[in-house]
C-alpha cells in the first residue's frame, strides 16, 4: 500500500521541464483480437512482455525490421507493458500475453526503455530528470540497447508467430522464455486455425535465467541503471 502511495505521489509531483519525451520512438503495434482481423498480407505475432523492475512508467520493448534503421520510427515496432494502476504491488512479473498484426519479415530485439526520447544504442541508457531538494537529479532510467546476435522471430503472411515471454529483469536486460502452455488457451481458441511461423531464433545468453521476483516502487524509485 505505501508503495502505491509514493508511486502516486511522485507522479503527481511532475515538475514542468523534465526530459521527458515528447512523442514515443518507434511505432506502435496494432492488436488483433482474432484470426479474421489480420489485415490482408499481414501476420500475427502472439508475446508477452514482463518485468520483475518496478514499472513507474510504461517500459518500452523494441524491435527492428531487418534491413531498416533504429533511427527511423518506422522500421522500429514498439511493444508496452506498464503497471496497473488499481494493483497495490508490483503485478508486471505475470503474464500479459497479447497479439499482434506485423508485416512479413524478420524482428530483432534492439532496445528497451522507459523514458527514451529515441531508440537505445548498444549499451546506451536514457537519462531523465527528478526532483531533488537541491534542484533536478538527473538519473539513468531501466534502458539498454542489443547486439546483432540478439533474440529474432520471423513473420510470415497469414501465418502465427509465437515470439515467447521476453522479460526486465533486475539485472536491466530482457531475456526470454517460452509462454507456459496453460496460458495459451485463449490464443489457441482464437488463432488456433492459422499455420505457423518458425520459432524465434535466441541465443542462449538471452534465455531467462532465473524466476522473476517482483520488486517494489521503494527499490527501484531512485535506482541507477
Amino acid at each position: 500500500m505505501r508503495s502505491y502511495f509514493f508511486a502516486i505521489l511522485f507522479a503527481c509531483l511532475a515538475l514542468p521541464g523534465w526530459n521527458v519525451a515528447s512523442a514515443e520512438p518507434g511505432t506502435e503495434v496494432e492488436s488483433v483480437s482474432r484470426a479474421s482481423a489480420i489485415d490482408d498480407g499481414f501476420g500475427a505475432v502472439v508475446i508477452s512482455i514482463r518485468s520483475e523492475i518496478y514499472l513507474d512508467e510504461p517500459l518500452h520493448v523494441f524491435f527492428l525490421r531487418d534491413g531498416g534503421s533504429i533511427d527511423n520510427d518506422a522500421d522500429v515496432v514498439r511493444f508496452e507493458r506498464k503497471q496497473s494502476f488499481f494493483a497495490f504491488s508490483n503485478d508486471t512479473v505475470e503474464y500479459k500475453i497479447r497479439t499482434y498484426q506485423l508485416q512479413p519479415g524478420t524482428y530483432r530485439l534492439v532496445a528497451h526503455g522507459m523514458n527514451c526520447p529515441k531508440v537505445p544504442a548498444i549499451d546506451e541508457r536514457c537519462l531523465a530528470e527528478e526532483p531533488g531538494i537541491f534542484g533536478a537529479l538527473e538519473l539513468s532510467r531501466p534502458s539498454r540497447g542489443y547486439p546483432d546476435i540478439a533474440p529474432t522471430f520471423e513473420i510470415q503472411a497469414g501465418s502465427i508467430t509465437h515470439a515467447g515471454d521476453f522479460a526486465l529483469t533486475a539485472r536491466n536486460t530482457i531475456e526470454w522464455s517460452e509462454i507456459p502452455y496453460e496460458e495459451m488457451d485463449r490464443t489457441r481458441s482464437r488463432f488456433g486455425q492459422l499455420p505457423n511461423a518458425p520459432a524465434p531464433v535466441v541465443p542462449g545468453e538471452y534465455r531467462l535465467k532465473y524466476g522473476l521476483n517482483p520488486r517494489s516502487y521503494g527499490d527501484d524509485s531512485r535506482r541507477r541503471y
